[in-house]
């Protein structure tokens, strides 16, 4: 056993597995082009495709950090981080969909792009903080515990906060939704920096 690297440009044709379990896993050269799934276990993971990127099963005690160069990252398996996780779209307009039922989010789950994003869908079995977020698009957050922010949300369209049973929180000073905000949740509070549509 050991750490998994990449010192070359890996391009795959199907699915990629990447097994390390104790240490680290990092596929991050900056042409790799992975046009089916990538799944991974490892004590923290980085992958770097230069288009978009397909996120297979993947079971991560420490930090993951997932690129998505000129294209969208979505996610087939389930997504099972404990530590930080970072995903970053940098297409001009980009979307992160990190939606398979059974993800688990352990600590701060990051979206980012330098092309600026345009929609993000995420759904986490358990508790959801949001950290600061600016969107042209939509917003979708499903949670099984209860759903925070940590940052002003700036959202171009409707946003949706689900979290049955548990509270809903999106009381950041700075948030400014444009579009209808939805909420599922036991007690809910929401704060617009404008005009507020539910």
């Amino acid at each position: 056993g050991g750490a998994i690297t990449n010192s070359g440009a890996l391009t795959i044709g199907g699915t990629t597995l990447a097994s390390a379990a104790g240490f680290d896993v990092d596929l991050d050269f900056a042409t790799n082009n992975f046009t089916g799934a990538v799944s991974t276990t490892g004590a923290n993971v980085t992958i770097v495709d230069v288009s978009g990127l397909i996120l297979g099963a993947s079971t991560v005690p420490g930090t993951f950090d997932a690129t998505a160069t000129a294209g969208d990252i979505t996610n087939t398996g389930a997504l099972a981080i404990t530590g930080a996780a970072t995903f970053t779209a940098n297409a001009l307009n980009a979307n992160i969909s990190v939606d398979n039922a059974a993800n688990n989010f352990g600590a701060a789950v990051s979206f980012v792009s330098a092309g600026g994003l345009a929609n993000v869908t995420v759904v986490d079995t358990t508790a959801f903080a949001i950290q600061a977020l600016t969107l042209t698009g939509a917003l979708s957050v499903t949670a099984g515990g209860a759903i925070t922010n940590t940052g002003a949300l700036i959202i171009g369209t409707t946003t949706l906060a689900s979290a049955s049973g548990s509270d809903v929180n999106l009381d950041d000073a700075g948030n400014n939704f444009a579009g209808a905000v939805s909420t599922v949740g036991n007690n809910v509070v929401i704060v617009d920096a404008s005009g507020l549509i539910l």
